[in-house]
C-alpha cells in the first residue's frame, strides 16, 4: 500500500448503523463472530519483514465478534499484520462499509482497502485495477501534529514509480479516534462516493484523461481484493515510533478493531461458471475439493450424486474450497460447484469425482511431539530421501495440538522446495504440500520450530512421494520410534506412544428416537484392582450418549458422562480407578431425551499411553467383542 494508505481508531459508544444507499442487497459480510479468521476469505499478506515490521498471523485475533490486529514491540522487534482476501473474494462494484475503531500510536497507521494484483500496469489504469483507500487512519503526520481524530481516502494508480498519480479527499472529521465508525465506499462505473457514518465526504468521478484533474480520476473498471492491514514505518507520513516501541502483545493499545466487512450490491450479476474444480486430497474420512475464484462470487453451492450426471443435491454453501465428511470409505462421489451473488447463481461445473480410501491414512500408536516455547528455536526433525530429478511428488503431514510449526521439503543446502506453516489444532489434521524435485536426486522431508507460537504439537504419518504412490519415508508413522528419523535437539522433540487414534472403516450406529430407550453397547474387561485407567471413544453424528465405566458386569459406575454429538469426530475420555474391581464394562447407551443418529468408534481402555485392553475396539470385525442390548444400536461398517 502507498505511504498514504493506511488508519485506524479508538472506541466510546458505537454507534447506530448507516443504512447503505436505496437499491442495495447485501451479498456477503464477515461479521468476525468466530474465534479464529476464517481461511475461505482472508490470506496473511506480505509475512515476514515488511517496512520497519515484521508481519505475523500472531497480531491477529478474532474474539467477542471483532478482528484485531495489534501493532505491538517485543525483543526490540515490532510487529503486525496486513490480510487481505486475494483469490478468495473479489467484488467489482458495491457498496463497501467495514465498522472500525482505530487506536494508531505514532509510526503505526491502519486502513480499510482495495487492490488489485495489476495496478499499476501499462495501459489503462481503469483496467489495471486503482489503489481504493476506503479509510486510512493515523495518530500524527510527519511533522508530529496530532490527527487521531481524523481520517482520510486517496486513490493510487499508474504504480508507486516516477508516474505514480493519486487523488485525495484530504483530512476529513473530527473527533473519530477512539470509537467505532463506520467507514463506507460507493463504488459504480462512473464514480466513487466515500462516506464517514454514512455522511459522503468525498467523491470521484470517472475520467479517461492521462492526468485528470480532481475530483475526476480513473475508475477502476475490474475485480478487486479487499485488505486491511496495519503498518510501521518510523520518522515517515505516519510520525516517529514511541521510544520503547509499542508495547508488548498483552499491553499495546495501538489497534485495529473491526466489527465487520459487508458488501452491498444492485442487481447482483451472475457470476462466470468457475474453473478448475478439482479432487485435492482424499483420505478415509474425507474428499476435498477445490476451485478457481470467480469474479463477484463470495459463495459457492457444492453439490453431490451418488450417480455420474447426478441429479445432485446442494451439500454446502460455502467460500473458495470444501472439505466433504460426510462420506462412506470405497463409495464414489460425483461433485459439481455453482458460483453464488446474491439471489443470482451460475451454471454448474464440469463433473469430478472421487472415492473416500477404503482405510484411514492416519492410524497407528506413535506419533512425534513438539513443545514449542513462543520462541523460535528451529529444533527440527527430519530425513533424506532419494528422488528422481525433475519430477512432481506430493508431502504432507498429520498434525494436531497447538502452537505453529514449519513443515517444508528442502534441497541437501536448505533451500525449500515447498514450505508452510502449520497452526494445530484439537483434530488431527492432513496438510498436504506439492514440489518438483528439480536437479535434486535427494531432498530432505524437514518440520522445525520456526515461530512464535506457543503449544504442543504432535505429528505423525508423514508422507513423500508420487501422488498415489508409494511413500518414500522410512517409518514415518514413528512406529518404530526414531528409526530413520534425525533429530536436532532431541530434547526438543520426542517420540511417543498415543493409544487413542481414530482410524480404520468400521463403527457402531446408534438411532435414537428422543425417548431413552436405554439400548447400550458395551464390552467386560479385565483390570487390576487399585489401579488408575483411562477410557474413551470418538463420536460423531447427533444425539446424545451416556458413557460410562461400570462395576462388573453391570455394578455402579465408576465414571459417567453425558455425551452430545457433533459432525466432526471427536474424542471424549475419562479417567477412573478401579478400586477393588478386577473387571469392569465399558458401557455407552441412549439414556437422553435427545433424538438423532451418532456414530462411535476406537474406544479405548487402559492404562494411560499403555495398550488397549479393549477387544474389537474399532468394529473392524462388527459386533466381536461387544455386546448390544437392542436393535438402537448395530456395529457394522459405516
Amino acid at each position: 500500500m502507498a505511504l498514504s494508505a493506511l488508519g485506524s481508531l479508538l472506541v466510546s459508544a458505537p454507534r447506530a448503523h448507516a443504512a447503505p444507499p436505496p437499491g442495495y442487497t447485501l451479498v456477503w459480510s464477515d461479521e468476525f463472530d468466530g474465534s479464529t479468521l476464517d481461511p475461505q476469505y482472508w490470506n496473511h499478506t506480505y509475512p515476514g519483514n515488511y517496512r520497519d515490521a515484521f508481519n505475523t498471523s500472531d497480531a491477529t485475533t478474532v474474539a467477542g465478534g471483532n478482528l484485531t490486529i495489534t501493532t505491538y514491540t517485543e525483543g526490540g522487534v515490532h510487529y503486525t499484520d496486513h490480510l487481505d482476501t486475494k483469490n478468495k473474494y473479489q467484488p467489482k462494484y458495491g457498496y463497501m462499509e467495514a465498522r472500525i475503531l482505530f487506536s494508531n500510536a505514532p509510526g503505526n497507521w491502519s486502513a480499510f482497502w482495495m487492490f488489485a494484483s495489476t495496478v499499476g500496469a501499462a495501459g489503462d489504469p481503469r483496467l489495471a485495477g486503482v489503489e481504493l483507500d476506503i479509510v486510512e487512519h493515523r495518530d500524527s503526520d510527519w511533522v508530529g501534529t496530532d490527527i487521531s481524530g481524523k481520517v482520510n481516502s486517496t486513490l493510487h494508480w499508474d504504480g508507486y514509480g516516477a508516474n505514480h498519480k493519486s487523488v485525495t479527499g484530504g483530512l476529513q472529521g473530527t473527533g473519530l479516534g477512539g470509537s467505532f465508525h463506520l467507514y463506507a465506499m460507493e463504488w459504480t462505473p462512473t464514480y466513487q462516493k466515500f462516506f464517514v457514518d454514512g455522511v459522503n465526504t468525498f467523491t470521484v468521478y470517472n475520467s479517461a484523461a492521462t492526468n485528470p484533474t480532481p475530483p475526476e480520476a480513473p475508475i477502476s473498471q475490474r475485480s478487486q481484493f479487499f485488505m486491511l492491514s496495519s503498518e510501521v514505518l518510523n520518522n515517515n507520513w505516519a510520525g516517529v515510533i514511541p521510544a520503547g516501541g509499542f508495547g508488548s502483545k498483552a499491553t499495546s493499545d495501538s489497534q485495529m478493531i473491526v466489527d465487520y466487512v459487508r458488501v452491498y450490491q444492485t442487481a447482483p450479476v451472475t457470476p462466470a461458471v468457475p474453473s478448475g474444480l478439482a479432487v485435492a486430497n482424499v483420505n478415509h474420512r474425507a474428499i476435498t475439493l477445490s476451485w478457481n475464484m470467480v469474479d463477484n462470487a463470495p459463495y459457492y453451492n457444492v453439490k453431490r450424486s451418488l450417480t455420474s450426471g447426478g441429479p445432485y443435491t446442494t451439500i454446502a454453501t460455502t467460500g473458495k474450497g470444501y472439505t466433504d465428511t460426510d462420506v462412506i470409505p470405497d463409495t464414489t462421489y460425483y461433485y459439481v460447484v455453482s458460483a453464488v451473488n446474491g439471489p443470482s447463481q451460475s451454471a454448474n461445473t464440469a463433473q469430478v469425482s472421487a472415492a473416500p480410501l477404503p482405510g484411514d491414512t492416519h492410524n497407528g500408536l506413535w506419533s512425534a511431539q513438539m513443545a514449542v516455547s513462543g520462541t523460535a528455536s528451529y529444533y527440527a526433525i527430519r530425513q533424506t530421501v532419494s528422488v528422481t530429478g525433475n519430477t512432481a511428488y506430493s508431502a504432507g503431514i498429520w498434525a494436531k495440538g497447538t502452537g505453529r510449526i514449519r513443515f517444508g521439503v528442502r534441497q541437501l543446502d536448505g533451500t525449500f522446495l515447498a514450505s508452510q506453516f502449520i497452526t494445530a489444532g484439537t483434530a488431527w489434521t492432513y496438510y498436504p504440500a506439492t514440489f518438483n524435485s528439480g536437479a535434486n536426486t535427494q531432498v530432505t522431508y524437514y518440520i522445525d520450530d520456526s515461530s512464535t507460537t506457543a503449544g504442543t504439537v504432535l505429528i505423525d504419518d508423514g508422507f513423500l512421494g508420487l501422488s498415489g504412490g508409494t511413500n518414500l519415508l522410512a517409518n514415518p508413522g514413528f512406529e518404530s520410534g526414531n528409526t530413520g528419523w534425525t533429530i536436532y535437539q532431541p530434547t526438543g522433540w520426542k517420540i511417543l506412544h498415543a493409544a487413542n487414534v481414530h482410524s480404520g472403516t468400521g463403527s457402531s450406529r446408534g438411532i435414537f428416537s428422543g425417548t431413552a430407550s436405554y439400548g447400550n453397547v458395551r464390552q467386560l474387561v479385565n483390570v487390576t484392582a487399585s489401579t488408575a485407567y483411562q477410557a474413551g471413544f470418538w463420536i460423531k453424528g447427533a444425539g446424545r450418549v451416556r458413557f460410562m465405566i461400570r462395576q462388573g458386569a453391570s455394578g455402579s459406575a465408576l465414571a459417567s458422562q453425558f455425551i452430545t454429538a457433533t459432525p466432526a469426530w471427536t474424542y471424549y475420555t475419562v479417567p477412573f480407578n478401579s478400586g477393588a474391581n478386577t473387571q469392569v464394562t465399558f458401557y455407552v447407551d441412549d439414556s437422553s431425551g435427545t433424538a438423532g443418529t451418532a456414530y462411535i468408534d476406537d474406544g479405548f481402555l487402559g492404562v494411560s499411553g499403555g495398550a488397549n485392553l479393549l477387544a474389537n475396539p474399532g468394529f473392524e470385525t462388527g459386533a466381536n467383542g461387544w455386546s448390544v442390548s437392542s436393535s438402537v444400536w448395530k456395529p457394522d461398517q459405516y
